[in-house]
């Protein structure tokens, strides 16, 4: 069973999955078809890799309860969320509460709203 990693960097830490296939039933650990590229090298890989090493790179990155990022999309409910637009928030705390004035410290982000069918929204930073 060949790693699930790059051939020319020598580690997974780079790797960003783009597919998972189910393969026909098998004696052994559970494997699938998973398809991935190194963000470091741009190297494309497709193979059959244990299911467990595949989880361990998803499971890298911490999201919310019902919520999976997974090839650049997240998804809730089993779906893909959509774009419903993006926002500009401003990130400001005032040193005293006694009077408001203008600070040269406040500070604008773009943002963008996804939305799930159910009504499950989620704004990230552009």
């Amino acid at each position: 069973m060949r790693p699930l990693g790059c051939l020319h960097c020598g580690t997974n830490e780079n790797v960003a999955i783009e597919s998972i296939e189910s393969l026909p039933p098998h004696p052994g650990e559970l494997q699938v078809q998973v398809g991935y590229v190194c963000r470091k090298c741009q190297g494309n890989y497709l193979h059959a890799a244990r299911f467990r090493d595949v989880a361990a790179v998803l499971n890298r990155t911490r999201s919310l309860d019902g919520l999976l990022r997974f090839a650049g999309e997240y998804f809730h409910c089993g779906e893909p969320m959509s774009l419903m637009g993006s926002k500009i928030k401003s990130i400001y705390a005032p040193l005293s509460t006694d009077e408001p004035y203008e600070d040269a410290s406040v500070v604008n982000v773009g943002t963008k709203v996804l939305r799930c069918q159910c009504g499950f929204q989620l704004e990230l930073p552009s």
